[in-house]
């Protein structure tokens, strides 16, 4: 055991979790385990910028919100709990101490601040960082704890630390807070000798502890890692090609879980470890995944191959979790928290292999869940669930300041790394939204601006701007749901790239300032079944946006579903609107506010598209 632990300790320090951060990777010496090197690298928060456009106004509401939070309210029941004078008033709902979960997304706060003044440069955002962490540090025990009560000490031990640590950890490598690493320190000398090893959502914890052992050294975080590596129970069965998405398992939670697996495996190159991401992605996109990119519902997986999917969009036929004063709210996917999980598990696949589906799944599970959350309001209202069954409407939770109120704060401060990837030599673009990246390609500073929005047109188009001639690739995803190849022009002209659907085409040259590139990406209408065993029960994609029926109950459809476009056409008019030739309305989910819709039409016949 110890010459193991020593071996990857060696190993992490070398590589440090740099890449996770986006803040990029120390090179590895030739002692580090070997592990083929990662296709693609990340860019660091301040490298991107985005501009304007849907994305861009989400997560300006959020960054506005959140800095808006008062820090004597934040602070509020951590303080009366240590016995200190507590200004502000209590939040509430699940922050506060004694309910559900209290105080447990204060550090994915503390994170999200952080990565938004390393996005922004804006120093409101450090200060309230700084202001939160001293606050924060005052009120911790001599020996140690730090929760918010003994309650959730007891109740959700690991699921705090875990969110904490990521949270000083941020602060100190992101908004240069120095206070937050001794915090960090205080907390795990508690956790070290007191947390349990399996108690509430403990298989979350390794990727945050190999972080914080290659940021500090502290070999106690790398054994800790081992204590709560899901290996046996989890991790193997996908490594030997098992399924194990089962219904008895928390769904968000265990995907969470896979990006522990991933970063063990960027730690230590145990190929293992690849093998069990890989083939849970494979398992989650293929049998458990709606066409909007979410999964688990009521917070589960469910049994693939026996139309479980289906059966979930009967609202009596579930026995939810949650039912709101009328009784109508389907739990289909835990949106903000899902989306969360699925959107750094597609990053760190795609850094891994350079693949180009996992930028296809990403683009889908952002623009069709987390785009469509509605935002959040000031007394904690959080949108926690999207709701796919017949009729359904954007409903927010019950209780105030949900786990959701946590990774909303995050997934939205994580746009920036989303959008552009390199390599060595090339610049990679993944999503198609307003947004400018800044690379440093060996001496010369590129800068590329992406103008337009992918989302209400075909055609993506790049301006560079540099100060010198450079000479590289710009290398363009090509998504699968392109309806024909792309069409490629550099300064007007036509260029003759090879453009295949699911793969990046590569534009290599000496590129000049103002160099303009526009690639045209058709969209088309397609069914996609929701799942093998219920052919006819179907969602209408445009591209990678699902369009829902305006409607309050069942859609029935009449129509060839193999030609959509023959009966389906889109109205004049900003929006994305298409009508049938019966009259039924389709829009965009990330449109809608209050209306009700319908996520899955019967068709007249069923479809054969390879769904779950």
């Amino acid at each position: 055991m110890a010459t193991t632990l020593l071996r990857l300790a060696q190993a992490i320090l070398r590589l440090g979790c740099w890449l996770a951060l986006g803040i990029g990777l120390p090179a590895p010496s030739a002692s580090v385990a070997p592990r083929p090197a990662d296709r693609l690298q990340a860019f660091r928060y301040s490298d991107v910028t985005l501009t304007r456009g849907p994305l861009a106004a989400q997560a300006q509401v959020a960054r506005d919100f959140y800095l808006a939070i008062p820090n004597d309210d934040m602070l509020n029941g951590f303080r009366l709990r240590a016995g200190l004078p507590a200004p502000g008033k209590p939040m509430g709902g699940w922050y506060d101490p004694e309910d559900f979960a209290g105080g447990c997304h204060f550090g994915q706060w503390i994170s999200a601040l952080a990565r938004n003044y390393a996005n922004t440069g804006d120093a409101r955002f450090q200060d309230k960082v700084a202001q939160m962490v001293h606050g924060f540090h005052e009120t911790m025990a001599p020996d140690g704890f730090f929760f918010a009560s003994v309650k959730i000490s007891t109740n959700w031990p690991c699921y705090t630390y875990d969110k904490n640590c990521a949270g000083m950890r941020d602060a100190y490598l992101l908004a240069g807070n120095s206070e937050a690493l001794t915090v960090l320190k205080i907390m795990t000398d508690w956790a070290y000798k007191n947390m349990p090893r399996r108690r509430d959502e403990w298989y979350t914890l390794p990727e945050n502890l190999y972080n914080c052992y290659s940021l500090t050294g502290d070999a106690r975080y790398l054994e800790l890692a081992h204590a709560y590596d899901y290996s046996l129970e989890y991790y193997d069965l996908f490594a030997q090609g098992i399924n194990a998405f089962t219904p008895q398992r928390h769904a968000y939670s265990h995907i969470n879980t896979l990006c522990s697996a991933a970063r063990i495996y960027e730690a230590t190159g145990d190929p293992k470890y690849f093998r069990a991401i890989s083939n849970a992605w494979d398992f989650l996109t293929g049998t458990q995944m709606y066409a909007s990119g979410g999964w688990g519902p009521n917070e589960h997986f469910v049994l693939a191959g026996q139309g479980a999917l289906a059966a979930s969009l009967s609202f009596d036929r579930t026995d939810w979790n949650f039912r709101t004063r009328n009784g109508d709210y389907a739990n289909s996917f835990e949106t903000p928290c899902g989306a969360y999980a699925n959107l750094v598990l597609d990053r760190y696949l795609l850094r891994f292999t350079g693949d180009p589906k996992y930028g296809d799944n990403l683009e889908r599970v952002l623009l069709n869940s987390m785009l469509a959350a509605l935002p959040m309001q000031p007394d904690g209202r959080t949108f926690y669930y999207s709701d796919y069954h017949p009729g359904a409407h954007k409903q927010y939770f019950p209780a105030a300041w949900p786990c959701c109120s946590g990774t909303y704060a995050e997934v939205t401060a994580d746009y920036p790394l989303n959008i552009y990837f390199h390599d060595d030599h090339d610049l990679y673009v993944n999503l198609f939204t307003p947004s400018q990246v800044r690379w440093q390609h060996g001496g010369d500073l590129v800068s590329v601006e992406q103008t337009t929005d992918g989302l209400q047109t075909d055609t993506a188009t790049f301006v560079t701007h540099l100060t010198q001639r450079a000479r590289f690739a710009l290398k363009i995803r090509v998504p699968r749901w392109a309806a024909q190849p792309a069409t490629v022009r550099v300064n007007g002209g036509v260029v003759h790239a090879a453009a295949t659907p699911g793969t990046f085409l590569s534009l290599a040259r000496r590129w000049q300032d103002g160099d303009t590139v526009a690639v045209t990406f058709p969209k088309s209408l397609r069914f996609e079944s929701v799942d093998a065993q219920t052919p006819q029960l179907a969602a209408l994609m445009y591209g990678p946006i699902l369009l829902v029926a305006l409607a309050d109950g069942e859609v029935n459809l009449q129509g060839d579903p193999g030609k959509p476009s023959e009966w389906i056409q889109r109205q004049p008019g900003a929006s994305l609107t298409f009508c049938t030739a019966h009259g039924q309305l389709f829009r965009p989910l990330y449109e809608l506010r209050a209306e009700h819709y319908t996520t899955y039409c019967r068709l007249a016949s069923g479809i054969h598209d390879g769904a779950k």
